[in-house]
């Protein structure tokens, strides 16, 4: 004979499901790319994107060294954190803003600023779009990875 267990008062099986979905995205979300890593990625394309016109192409390609030490520091963080599980193909929200990302960095090269203002308003034109589309780049991989994850047979 089997005997039923009362239910705890306390145990809310809603809670519980929540913890262990927080706990899950939490986790993938430590073996992606830090923030800062990304805000300091767009801030430089878009300096790039934004002073092509204007100064020299030594200029610019003497910005693209301050990606040596971005490499550094990328790689220096991502070692020390978790191996992220491949997946198998990305989601479509993802290709949409990687799309996006695209779009936006063509786009830009049509517009070629005259004056000192008008480089800073590309700057900041740029630099929002792209960190718009990385950021929910970023968040379209943690929540299929998480998805995919739940939906894998054990």
């Amino acid at each position: 004979m089997t005997e039923e267990k009362p239910r705890s008062e306390d145990f809310d099986p809603r809670a519980m499901l929540a913890e262990v979905d927080g706990v899950s995205s939490a986790m993938v979300d430590s073996t992606e790319a830090p923030r800062g890593f990304m805000l300091v990625l767009v801030a430089l394309v878009a300096t790039a994107m934004a002073l092509s016109t204007v100064v020299p192409w030594p200029a610019i390609l003497g910005l693209f060294t301050l990606g040596i030490p971005l490499g550094i520091w990328y790689y220096l963080v991502m070692r020390k954190r978790p191996k992220p599980r491949p997946v198998t193909r990305h989601s479509g929200p993802y290709f949409l803003y990687f799309l996006l990302l695209l779009l936006v960095t063509q786009c830009s090269r049509f517009w070629e600023p005259g004056t000192w203002w008008e480089v800073v308003a590309k700057w900041l034109v740029v630099f929002g779009i792209l960190w718009f589309s990385m950021s929910r780049m970023r968040t379209a991989t943690v929540n299929h990875r998480v998805k995919d994850a739940n939906e894998r047979p054990v």
